[in-house]
């Protein structure tokens, strides 16, 4: 392969990668209730952990190798969509724990009237990514 091929390869990918930038992440494993999405050198882990008629519950965990994650608030950064365009704020986050480079935290929220049927988890303004969505299925 000639350096030329080589320079011109690794451009096309550094084009793509700037273009998807500004593009909301999202979880495309609906069916799991763990998801993962990864963008701007942070991994943003959300476990549903119950959600039937109890009010929906997650485990949200941002890790990274290379940021400070201290300044982010779950209460601030965390957001259930309501199914009809708006969002809802935590109730309660519950055993926030962490610093530096692992935070964690349970997020818990109220159900939303009429209760959708799906759960959309938005996680905003972690490293460059606008917001991460993460998907399951109501049940």
């Amino acid at each position: 392969m000639s350096v030329a091929r080589l320079l011109a390869g690794i451009l096309l990918m550094g084009a793509l990668v700037f273009v998807g930038a500004g593009h909301p992440l999202a979880g495309e494993a609906p069916s799991g209730a763990k998801q993962s999405v990864q963008g701007g050198g942070v991994t943003v882990d959300v476990t549903l952990l119950k959600e039937r008629s109890d009010a929906p519950t997650f485990q949200v965990v941002l890790d990274t190798h290379s940021l400070n994650l201290d300044g982010y608030r779950f209460e601030e950064i965390v957001r259930l969509r309501d199914g009809r365009g708006g969002e809802i704020a935590p109730v309660a986050v519950e055993g926030a724990k962490g610093s530096g480079h692992h935070r964690e935290a349970t997020v818990r929220f109220a159900w939303p009237e009429p209760k959708p049927k799906s759960l959309e988890l938005v996680v905003k303004g972690v490293a460059d990514a606008q917001e991460r969505v993460f998907r399951w299925p109501s049940q």
